[in-house]
């Protein structure tokens, strides 16, 4: 078994391949550190970077997502790595957020938080509407979508679905 490769250095500050500091430079800086990497959603598995991987005896590509169209998996599959991905996320964890983000565009969070930075404490445009007694369209009707449509119930709104896929009874 192939010990764990700690990096003294911060990958940003690392000079590695002639590279300007952006987040391929840095992956790349990791393909002889092991046999496996893992990646977020929004960094590059493009092929150039997949073939300096496969190139220095990365094995596994592991992301930290559900999603992975950003990894080209043909020049995986050429490179002989192995991609693994989360297959699915809490779905409370999910609704709960998705929640979360209508009460604070509702409540207009940003701009609040933005004012009493700069010591503005003025109410003045800042209030939003009661969520109950509000009709909320919910497109999709998945794990996650029922329970979003669970904790909006809880706040006493109307649920108007539409789920092309949803089976009777649902």
């Amino acid at each position: 078994m192939k010990k764990i490769t700690t990096l003294q250095t911060p990958l940003a500050s690392t000079t590695c391949f002639g590279l300007k500091p952006h987040f391929p430079k840095r992956l790349l800086c990791l393909h002889k550190a092991g046999k496996a990497v893992c990646i977020f959603a929004n960094d590059d598995a493009s092929e150039k970077v997949i073939k300096k991987l496969g190139g220095g005896g990365v094995e596994f590509l592991v992301l930290r997502s559900a999603g992975f169209n950003h990894v080209n998996l043909k020049a995986a599959k050429a490179a002989a790595i192995n991609v693994a991905r989360v297959p699915e996320y809490s779905p409370y964890a999910m609704a709960e957020h998705s929640v979360a983000l209508m009460l604070a565009m509702n409540r207009k969070l940003i701009r609040a938080n933005n004012r009493i930075r700069d010591g503005n404490f003025s109410l003045d445009g800042l209030t939003g509407f009661d969520m109950h007694g509000k009709t909320v369209g919910n497109i999709g009707l998945g794990k996650i979508g029922k329970i979003v449509a669970s904790i909006l119930h809880g706040f006493g709104c109307n649920i108007v679905v539409f789920d092309p896929f949803a089976r009777q009874g649902t």
